[in-house]
């Protein structure tokens, strides 16, 4: 996992894909101090912060990489606009199959007909990446927070 503050002005971007509030991003170029570019690829944002990065703006940008998917959870720019969104919902998901898991386990204690160990097992490991997960997006929220 990797949180980080960037300063800088982003080019206005559409994005290639929204859906039920979630935009991802092809390519997101932040023109940092003194010339130098950031270009970020496969990058998903949410909320007020894909609006800020649809339209272009200058100011500071927090990026988060955790789970294999680079995403902008956080701006606050120049002109006192300060937004935060979560910009996925895999831990929404991986809930949905720990719930599954649990309700296999159930099954099997109950002896009812049609136990079975795999969903079980997946749910457990669904667990421990759910925390991970989560541990990261708490990271990536206190870095927004007190980076003010």
């Amino acid at each position: 996992m990797s949180n980080e503050i960037v300063t800088g002005t982003s080019l206005a971007v559409e994005p290639r894909q929204t859906k039920r509030g979630y935009c991802l991003f092809d390519r997101v170029v932040i023109e940092q101090d003194g010339g130098k570019q950031r270009v970020l690829t496969k990058v998903s944002t949410a909320g007020e912060v894909a609006a800020a990065i649809r339209r272009g703006a200058k100011g500071r940008f927090y990026l988060s990489t955790y789970g294999g998917q680079t995403g902008i959870h956080g701006v606050r720019l120049d002109d006192g606009t300060e937004a935060y969104a979560r910009y996925n919902n895999f831990e929404t998901i991986l809930l949905i199959g720990i719930f599954a898991g649990a309700g296999m386990a159930v099954i099997g204690l109950l002896g009812i007909d049609g136990f079975m160990i795999t969903p079980v097992i997946v749910g457990g490991l669904l667990a421990i990446l759910y925390f991970y997960m989560r541990s990261n997006r708490i990271a990536a929220k206190k870095q927004y927070d007190e980076a003010r």
